[in-house]
Order: structure tokens, then C-alpha cells, then sequence
């Protein structure tokens, strides 16, 4: 059974927002892990998923899964912030495994072309509501003309300031990744900043483990 379209999850399984793709804004979906754990148990007679943590700090928390059906096996890693999620800082353990699972079945073929829900901190739990549908965000970057980095600023809140290496490599990540403007003011939301620049160095460096991995998947 194929789930590589809108028509394999149903309405209460998927969460929306708008994105920018090029010059237009874009309404996209993310269906929740209930969809994908749904679709899994409806299509194969067997099925194992086995999780484990792999690191495990104080605000920071790395969790491998490895999900087996009909179709093989299939794994999947994810990682959950205190900084990051702040609203779900209490179940980070819990977040984390729920976004390996996520991951995990989408690389088993279940909504292969879809980003989890739950991978997409400000949409976990509802899906985003825009009181303004035409404004445009304000960008992240400063206008970039070539390969101009962003300058470092100081954060001032005592913490140690984000470094212009680790400014570098969120740069250079984000583009990886594919990130647009609005996903990189949504991770960096909850971090209390809106640039770059604003981070602190611990901040910075979480947020770049967290962009590793999802460069790496």
C-alpha cells in the first residue's frame, strides 16, 4: 500500500502552513506520526519499531529508530532542544522519539514526500494560524548579494556570544537543508532571537548539531 499522497492520510492527520517556494507563498501540509503509525499497521501483518537513546543531556537529546515491515528496515534519528522546544521541554525524550519514528517511516515509503509535523516545532500539536495571510515575514538574512556572510553581534545577555564560525556554518547548513526564511524564524523563535547573530554560543551550537543531523538524514 502506497502512501505517497494526500489521499492515504486523512483530514485530522495532517497540520498546514504557508510557505515561500520562489516568489509566491504556498500552503503546505505535514501529516502527524499518528497518520504514518496508522498507514503502517493498516498495510503490513508485522511490524517492529525499536528506539534508543543515544544521547542523552540536560537540554538536548538524540534518539535512533528503527522501524521493520513488509518492506524491510528503515531507520530514522531525531533530536529534541529545550531551547528549541521550549513548549514540550518537560518530554523531550518523548519528542525526540516521536520524530525518529516520524522520520523512519517516511524513509519506509509512508508520505516519503512529506516532513513530519512533529519535526517542525512551531507546528507540533496544531497547525499554525496566520492572523495576517499576506504579509511576508521579515527576512532572516540581510540582503545578500553573492557570498556576503552575515557580521556578528554581540547578544549582550551574558552567555557567550555566537561566533562568526558557528554563524558560518548555520549559513552554510540552512542552505543545505533547503531551509526558507520562515523555517529558519521558526527554529529560531524559541531561541529568543532573529538573527543569527542574536544566538548564544551554546544556543548556536545545538542548533547546529540539530541541523547536522537533519543534513545528514
Amino acid at each position: 500500500m502506497s502512501a505517497n499522497g494526500n489521499g492515504q492520510f486523512r483530514e485530522d492527520e495532517l497540520v498546514s502552513r504557508r510557505v515561500k517556494v520562489g516568489q509566491e507563498w504556498q500552503t503546505r501540509v505535514f501529516p502527524v506520526v499518528g497518520g504514518r503509525l496508522r498507514i503502517l499497521h493498516e498495510s503490513n501483518d508485522q511490524i517492529s519499531i525499536q528506539t534508543e537513546i543515544v544521547r542523552l543531556d540536560n537540554d538536548f537529546v538524540v534518539v535512533k529508530a528503527a522501524v521493520e515491515s513488509q518492506r524491510g528496515r528503515f531507520n530514522g534519528t531525531g533530536t529534541a532542544s529545550g531551547q528549541r522546544d521550549a513548549r514540550l521541554a518537560d518530554s523531550l525524550v518523548e519528542l525526540a522519539e516521536t520524530r525518529a519514528i516520524a522520520r523512519a517511516l517516511r524513509f519506509g515509503g509512508i508520505g516519503v514526500e512529506y516532513t513530519g509535523a512533529e519535526e517542525v516545532s512551531h507546528v507540533v500539536g496544531e497547525p499554525r494560524r496566520y492572523q495576517d495571510q499576506d504579509k511576508e515575514p521579515e527576512s532572516v538574512f540581510p540582503e545578500d548579494k553573492g557570498e556576503s556572510k552575515p557580521e556578528t553581534k554581540p547578544a549582550g545577555n551574558g552567555k557567550g556570544t555566537v561566533t562568526q564560525a558557528q554563524c558560518r556554518a548555520l549559513w552554510a547548513l540552512t542552505k543545505k537543508a533547503r531551509y526558507t526564511d520562515e523555517d529558519i524564524e521558526s527554529i529560531l523563535r524559541p531561541l529568543n532571537a532573529s538573527t543569527f547573530q542574536e544566538l548564544t554560543r551554546e544556543s548556536a551550537s545545538q542548533l547546529i548539531s540539530y541541523l547536522q543531523t537533519e543534513v545528514a538524514a
